[in-house]
């Protein structure tokens, strides 16, 4: 059995974008100070800039 990742493309105006962009980075830099993987929220800020 073959997983397929599923891809969903948003429209988002520049004040939700800034919004959410401002929470990953809040999200990834507390999950660094507490020594914990970040990796994920990494990527979703990756996949978010691109």
């Amino acid at each position: 059995m073959f997983k397929r990742e599923k891809k969903v493309y948003l429209e988002l105006t520049d004040k939700e974008y800034r919004l959410v962009r401002k929470y990953l980075m809040d999200w990834r830099n507390k999950l660094t100070a507490q020594g914990r993987d970040a990796g994920p929220v990494n990527e979703l800020l990756i996949k978010l800039m691109a």
